[in-house]
């Protein structure tokens, strides 16, 4: 269980034991799910009072594994204990401004003998500052500067346990990934998971204000939820917070330029739903259930207006509007599976737009009439240069000479 979860239950203890009836259902529900053994269902339906024997349950479900939090939930909701439901899954105001911690503001951090274990570097710490994209025409293009160590700031948010919703299995198989991805590609990492609304957009703000006062050469926000499709249709997304509040994906973009992050490449990833279709491939089929999970919601496609106004935006979704995003519960989001892959062995020479192309052929790879099809898509906004990451190579301003460093982890981010 998560330590958060664990802080919760134990805060609230004699709240979540006054409010707690049937407790024998609840326990047999959970031994016939094997979230209890044999053991623990005797010692704690033994001889003592009712009260003792509910602090007894919410005490032994604590050291029941990952997954014991949200099976808890769910029992309880099946037993009508909806306030003890309740306590669980809703925070007050205070509650969430003590849970939620401040994102690392240091950027000054260097550490040398760059860990190329995971993300390949240049066996010539070369690095890339611009890309012929073909000789024939004479056009030359240049690239965004990818030379500062660290390469910036990324903000990955996981968003697993959602009210009313299915846990998002394998999601943190994704963010531990990611995690290591970013680092291995320089970035200082801020992770964090399970936000409600609030405090989702309080994070957005103080990773702004962290942007805006430091001098990097890119940002990255990667978000994972479950999706809908736009309200409006001239928006693009929106994903759910852990209290179930939808959020905009154009709004957390707007942000980020209404706040004058500007001349710096912002690259954004939304693994989740985009709504409720999914894709069996052009020959009809039979309509058997998919197995895969998927970050869904409902409604139907729409259009996404992109105004000038944008500079430097890169976006990528895990599929295209309308549609369900695959999520292997053990394997983790085909997404972020194939994006992980594809940039940790080629990042060092292939830019950002190739590698786009590569992730979408490896996603493509994983389709069948099983379990369904999925596109990735991508756009850019006035991101007008070649983006390549440079991992493992960077550059002094001072005298010009190549400094090669591993990433930083100052994750501050653990809830």
């Amino acid at each position: 269980m998560e330590q958060h979860h664990r802080k919760l239950i134990n805060k609230r203890m004699s709240e979540l034991v006054s409010v707690t009836s049937d407790l024998k259902s609840i326990v047999d529900i959970l031994f016939r799910r094997v979230v209890i053994n044999k053991w623990m269902n005797d010692y704690i339906l033994g001889d003592e009072g009712e009260s003792s024997k509910t602090t007894k349950l919410y005490e032994v479900i604590q050291g029941r594994g990952p997954e014991a939090f949200t099976n808890l939930c769910k029992v309880l909701k099946e037993t009508d204990n909806i306030k003890a439901y309740d306590i669980l899954t809703s925070k007050t105001c205070d509650d969430e401004e003590d849970e939620l911690s401040l994102l690392d503001k240091e950027f000054n951090k260097i550490i040398i003998d760059h860990d190329d274990s995971y993300v390949t570097v240049h066996p010539e710490r070369k690095l890339m500052k611009h890309y012929e994209a073909n000789v024939n025409t004479g056009f030359y293009y240049g690239a965004y500067a990818m030379e500062s160590n660290p390469k910036g700031h990324a903000l990955i948010l996981n968003i697993n346990n959602i009210k009313y919703r299915d846990e998002r299995k394998g999601s943190d198989v994704d963010m531990a990934n990611l995690i290591k991805l970013f680092e291995g590609l320089g970035y200082i990492v801020h992770a964090k998971v399970d936000l409600t609304e609030r405090q989702f957009k309080k994070v957005i703000n103080d990773f702004i204000s962290i942007c805006v006062s430091v001098k990097a050469n890119s940002i990255v926000v990667f978000i994972m939820s479950h999706g809908e499709a736009g309200e409006e249709s001239t928006r693009s997304s929106d994903i759910l917070a852990a209290d179930g509040v939808k959020i905009n994906t154009d709004w957390i973009i707007e942000q980020f330029v209404v706040n004058y992050v500007k001349h710096i490449p912002k690259l954004f990833f939304i693994q989740a739903c985009r709504g409720d279709n999914i894709d069996y491939g052009w020959k009809y089929h039979d309509g058997e259930k998919n197995r895969l999970h998927k970050d869904s919601g409902t409604i139907s496609p729409y259009t996404t207006i992109f105004e000038r106004r944008y500079k430097d935006v890169f976006i990528a979704y895990a599929t295209i509007p309308g549609h369900t995003a695959k999520r292997d519960p053990i394997d983790g989001s085909w997404f972020v599976q194939k994006l992980c892959e594809v940039f940790r062995k080629n990042a060092y020479n292939t830019n950002l737009n190739e590698m786009m192309i590569m992730v979408d052929n490896e996603v493509e790879q994983l389709n069948s009439t099983h379990h369904g099809f999925q596109t990735v898509e991508w756009c850019f906004r006035g991101f007008n240069k070649w983006f390549f990451f440079n991992p493992g190579v960077y550059q002094d301003g001072s005298d010009s000479e190549t400094v090669v460093t591993t990433s930083t982890n100052p994750t501050d981010v653990s809830k």
